[in-house]
């Protein structure tokens, strides 16, 4: 006995952009922005590749590949800083190829596919990518250390982060602590992280960053980045 055949039924896909309709007529419009210029760099920076380099493997399963996803995530925080939450409504006003993405993966971007991306992140070898992407920017665009400017920050949250009150290894990773520690937004009642930045005389380039837990002293960091800016120079 034969079974009755089912109807193939195509998925019909979400329109990119906008849309205005007049009559039978109807107009699709999608933000072009500042990403070819952003895309320019990234290109040059060739991150995208060195991200998928130091990643870790992922499931074939994947709809959104995790370098193309914290890429998405980067051109967003250049232009837009909308919240997690909100990435797969914020690309879908964009042409897809300018995010990196195809239609299928710009569909499926998704604040809990860009969490797994970060995850993916936390878990890679983060000072060899870091190193990599420096090293290649200062090759790329010739940047000399002749001298180079280091400063410290603190980064203030609010809210309680109970689960990070002390430092901890997660995924076989340090894990910082978001505690309390001389803040330099002048908020002693807030929590924090410290954010050490070093730059380059010529052009002001990012060449040395990391952050450290909330309770870290200037004078605990100074040895470990001055042994790293050695190597890189």
């Amino acid at each position: 006995m034969r079974k009755p055949s089912r109807a193939n039924h195509s998925r019909k896909r979400k329109p990119t952009g906008r849309q205005a309709r007049a009559g039978q007529r109807t107009l699709r419009s999608e933000k072009v922005g500042a990403l070819p210029v952003i895309n320019h760099f990234l290109e040059r920076l060739r991150l995208e590749e060195l991200l998928q380099e130091h990643l870790p493997p992922e499931d074939k399963r994947v709809k959104v590949p995790a370098a193309k996803a914290l890429l998405a995530l980067l051109r967003n925080l250049l232009i837009w800083r909308e919240p997690l939450y909100g990435m797969g409504q914020w690309a879908a006003g964009y042409a897809p190829d300018l995010l990196g993405l195809t239609i299928d993966e710009l569909e499926a971007l998704s604040d809990d596919g860009v969490g797994r991306a970060l995850g993916c992140l936390f878990s890679s070898e983060q000072g060899a990518f870091v190193v990599a992407v420096v090293q290649h920017t200062i090759r790329q665009f010739k940047v000399t250390l002749r001298q180079l400017h280091n400063d410290s920050t603190t980064i203030t949250f609010h809210g309680n982060y109970s689960e990070a009150a002390e430092e901890d290894t997660r995924s076989g990773r340090r894990a910082l602590a978001i505690t309390w520690g001389h803040n330099k937004d002048h908020r002693p009642d807030l929590k924090q992280l410290v954010y050490i930045l070093t730059l380059s005389d010529d052009g002001g380039v990012p060449v040395h960053f990391r952050a450290a837990s909330g309770n870290t002293t200037d004078d605990q960091t100074h040895v470990d980045t001055w042994k790293l800016l050695c190597e890189l120079v």
